[in-house]
Order: C-alpha cells, then sequence, then structure tokens
C-alpha cells in the first residue's frame, strides 16, 4: 500500500481536493493531505463546492491538517501543490514530486476549472503509477 502525501500551504483548497479525488479514484492507496506551519482554519467553502459541481465529490467533511515529521517519514511519495513562488520547503533528505497547481484564490472561474482538469489528469497518471 502506498501512502501518499498531498502538501500545500494552508491544506485548504489543493491538496484537499487531491486528497479527495484520489480517495475517490482509488481504493488500494491511503491518501494523507497536509500543509505547513499555516494550516487553515476550515476548507475552503469555494473549493468544496467547486469539487463536488464538477466531480460530484463531498469533501466537506475534511479537516485541514498540519504537517509533520511523522507525516513526511511515513510517505511513500509526497506531491507538492503550489506555484513555485509559494511553495513550502520540505527538507532536501525526503523526495518529493512537485506539481505546479495555481493558487485557486488567485484565478478567475475559468481558470480554477481548468486548474481542477490538471489536477484530476495528475491524479489518473499517479494512480496509473501506483497499479
Amino acid at each position: 500500500m502506498a501512502v501518499i502525501l498531498f502538501v500545500c500551504k494552508e491544506n485548504k483548497y489543493r491538496s484537499q481536493m487531491a486528497e479527495a479525488l484520489f480517495n475517490k479514484m482509488t481504493t488500494k492507496h491511503h491518501a494523507i493531505s497536509a500543509s505547513g506551519a499555516e494550516p487553515a482554519d476550515k476548507i475552503s467553502e469555494e473549493a468544496i463546492l467547486l469539487l463536488k459541481q464538477v466531480y460530484g465529490i463531498d469533501m466537506s467533511n475534511q479537516k485541514p491538517k498540519r504537517l509533520t515529521k511523522s507525516m513526511l517519514d511515513s510517505a511513500s511519495k509526497i506531491i507538492i501543490l503550489c506555484e513555485p513562488k509559494d511553495c513550502i520547503l520540505i527538507p532536501k533528505n525526503y523526495k518529493t514530486e512537485h506539481w505546479d497547481i495555481p493558487k485557486m484564490e488567485n484565478i478567475n472561474q475559468v481558470e480554477k476549472r481548468d486548474a481542477l482538469n490538471t489536477l484530476y489528469q495528475k491524479i489518473i497518471a499517479l494512480i496509473s503509477e501506483l497499479d
């Protein structure tokens, strides 16, 4: 079983959507969503609505989580979801993969759907790689 760790700074939008998509699309692997030092108080309502509208997935029960060393240590794969200028730093001794997904709060609705579709396609490829 692979342990996939999706990471973004606040853990309120991109990594939460990645976790929900991944968990919906596979039952063979476990996903953990996490944040850096600044987890939000709650998931973005806009993210919840967008994922529900586009893919029919309800992630309203998910909660932001603080990134911990034990999460990093247990992960088979660490995927950082952010723009390069806004990425959190993971120590170099951990193998990470970077997916350049824009900060959703900074883009319009069409771009949000495009970014979500990019995330969806990357998760399909990830699941294919793991299977």
